[in-house]
């Protein structure tokens, strides 16, 4: 199991934690897990490198030099943090500032600059204790750095719905769960790699009920709907556009799609 994650799975734990759900197709002793995870995670790394080293050592043992995606992220990074030294995060400037992953967009508004900063002639990003704010410094100045954990994974590989949940539950945790615009981007962006037109994501629609749900027993508050008006039916699951603005879709969840874990 990921770090960050909290899974709910016994028959014996609180009724609280759980919901029976008897869907189609299903045992009546079958029930839905949910599980709760952030999509990424920072860890502080106490060992002096360079960035550059640093960024290697994040890239072997984690996912990459820390990423800002959000004020969100800014406000987890803050507690990764708290009461530690100064420390390198995923930033760099080759002509331009750019993340250390690849492809993703450097947003200015989602900085978090001290006073004067960037200062010419200073090409990579750290945040330092005095202000809790970032800084350009010289590349080759060794000290602590910020990883990050990715647990948004695309699955190349066509599966129904319930079998790429049972895929998610028995190799990482569950089928993706997006509850905001940044979280939306975050998984948009691996969509790239996809080979389907479509990929299945966490959200069912339960005909009992007669709402929308994601298995991680989130509320569907954020909505990105292609055609929201469209006639919800059962064995409905929502899938993503893989082109496009990346809508979501509702679909027969005998369809085969590549999908997102996390």
């Amino acid at each position: 199991m990921h770090r960050g994650c909290q899974h709910f799975a016994s028959t014996h734990e609180s009724r609280r934690l759980k919901i029976r759900l008897k869907l189609r197709r299903t045992n009546p002793d079958d029930f839905f897990w949910f599980t709760m995870c952030q999509l990424n995670k920072y860890h502080y790394i106490d060992q002096q490198l360079d960035w550059t080293q640093a960024q290697q050592f994040c890239r072997k043992s984690y996912t990459d030099l820390a990423t800002v995606r959000s004020m969100a992220d800014i406000d987890q990074l803050k507690n990764a943090f708290k009461n530690r030294n100064g420390a390198w995060i995923g930033l760099h400037n080759s002509n331009t500032w750019r993340w250390s992953l690849p492809d993703l967009q450097f947003k200015k508004e989602d900085t978090k600059w001290g006073g004067g900063e960037p200062k010419d002639g200073n090409n990579c990003g750290a945040i330092w204790k005095t202000h809790a704010k970032w800084e350009a410094i010289s590349c080759e100045k060794s000290t602590d750095f910020i990883c990050y954990n990715d647990h948004v994974i695309l699955i190349n590989e066509n599966r129904t719905w319930e079998e790429a949940l049972y895929y998610c539950r028995h190799h990482h945790h569950d089928l993706v769960t997006i509850t905001n615009l940044d979280e939306q981007r975050w998984v948009q962006e691996k969509t790239k790699n996809a080979t389907t037109p479509y990929v299945w994501t966490g959200l069912r629609y339960t005909c009992t009920l007669g709402f929308w749900f994601w298995v991680s027993d989130e509320v569907v508050h954020y909505k990105n709907w292609a055609s929201p008006e469209q006639v919800n039916k059962c064995d409905m699951s929502g899938a993503m556009e893989t082109g496009g603005e990346h809508k979501w879709v509702k679909i027969n969840d005998e369809e085969k799609f590549n999908f997102f874990c996390s």
